[in-house]
């Protein structure tokens, strides 16, 4: 299952979403985390991270789910990709059925589709709700293009020993220096993840960020990753990191502790 570049423009060309779901929960990462979020979850990734929870992400599907009720964890399929229309009408049904701080544009890698974004944000904030991208860091030339319609940006500095891919610093950097919002970057790491690795990322950060929280994410098992990392070894890199950011902090997926979505 690889990126489907074809299904993306022709989901641009015809005013489209390639959609994986839509539903309430908890948000399990990062500094926002126990806060009521909708999350609104896209198909089509430019990675495939080793540890990476949504595999299903990846493929092209010819449906889609939908909550029914927010947190009440029942699904009706939608036919996929889904139009504008009706997944605004979603999200904004949601949002008045129930509060929440935030609706998390997560995936997959949203940027990818950045039309639905420009689409969608303003219907978001309408309802007196703030939006927030969760995104790999892969494409500041997206963010730009929407940056004005996020309120806060979940950066994940992707390390190297944790993906299997090749760094791509620069690019989280570019995708940095253009927020001037709320904003926090995520690092996921292992039990191997290096000393250096969260060092290079920490005053990466500093330099174009200072005030940005670094969250070092120990990886829950999945996929290739078959070992949780000592909790020795999250400390350890926790002060290599506050060497360079005044915000560090360790923080596990906690939506996997309280067994939601």
């Amino acid at each position: 299952m690889v990126l489907d570049p074809a299904r993306l423009a022709a989901c641009e060309q015809d005013g489209l979403c390639d959609l994986l779901e839509v539903f309430s929960s908890v948000q399990g990462e990062g500094p926002r985390v126990g806060e009521r979020h909708l999350f609104v979850r896209f198909s089509q990734c430019d990675m495939k991270c080793a540890y990476c929870d949504t595999p299903m992400c990846h493929g092209a599907h010819d449906t889609a789910r939908v909550e029914e009720t927010p947190g009440g964890g029942l699904f009706r399929q939608v036919e996929n990709p889904v139009s504008i229309p009706d997944l605004r009408s979603w999200v904004v049904s949601a949002l008045r059925s129930a509060r929440h701080r935030a609706v998390a544009l997560t995936g997959g890698e949203p940027l990818l589709q950045p039309w639905v974004i420009e689409a969608l944000a303003p219907s978001i904030r309408e309802a007196d709700c703030q939006v927030l991208l969760e995104s790999d860091g892969n494409l500041p030339d997206a963010y730009a293009e929407v940056h004005h319609l996020i309120d806060v940006l979940s950066l994940d500095w992707k390390a190297p020993s944790a993906t299997g891919e090749r760094a791509r610093y620069e690019e989280h950097v570019r995708m940095l220096a253009l927020c001037s919002g709320e904003a926090y970057v995520k690092l996921v790491y292992v039990a191997d993840t290096p000393v250096e690795e969260v060092r290079v990322a920490a005053r990466a950060i500093a330099e174009t960020r200072r005030d940005v929280p670094l969250v070092l994410q120990p990886c829950t098992p999945f996929g290739s990753v078959r070992v949780a990392p000592r909790a020795e070894h999250g400390i350890s890199l926790a002060e290599t990191a506050a060497e360079h950011l005044p915000d560090v902090r360790v923080i596990p997926q906690v939506h996997k502790l309280l067994d939601v979505l």
